[in-house]
């Protein structure tokens, strides 16, 4: 294994710490987070994000996820933690693939447009 440079090595408690709020990491959210507790979520019967392959989004909805929030389910952090830490580690994949294919600009302006 080559050197990275750093990009595929972090500690960071953020996702699951955004994790037991509500806060979903997503693509399209305000600051890249969409906050499930947020009564229009109530009856959303799309996955946290589309396209996404995590547990989470292939198995629940938006507003199922809402329910389990709102009831205080234990499970909720927890599906939550399974696609925030997904999320990340789809990112750290994207940008350590267009560090090689030195497009990295590229991405940068893909995601912040």
């Amino acid at each position: 294994m080559r050197w990275s440079g750093g990009i595929d090595l972090f500690d960071c408690v953020f996702p699951t710490r955004a994790a037991r709020t509500g806060t979903f990491l997503v693509r399209g959210g305000e600051r890249f987070r969409m906050h499930i507790q947020n009564a229009r979520f109530k009856e959303d019967s799309r996955p946290i994000e589309k396209g996404c392959r995590c547990y989470t989004c292939r198995n629940y909805s938006r507003a199922y996820l809402r329910h389990l929030f709102m009831t205080k389910e234990p499970s909720a952090i927890r599906l939550a933690s399974i696609h925030n830490l997904n999320f990340l580690e789809s990112l750290t994949r994207q940008i350590r693939e267009s560090i090689k294919e030195r497009r990295l600009s590229a991405l940068e302006k893909e995601w912040f447009s």
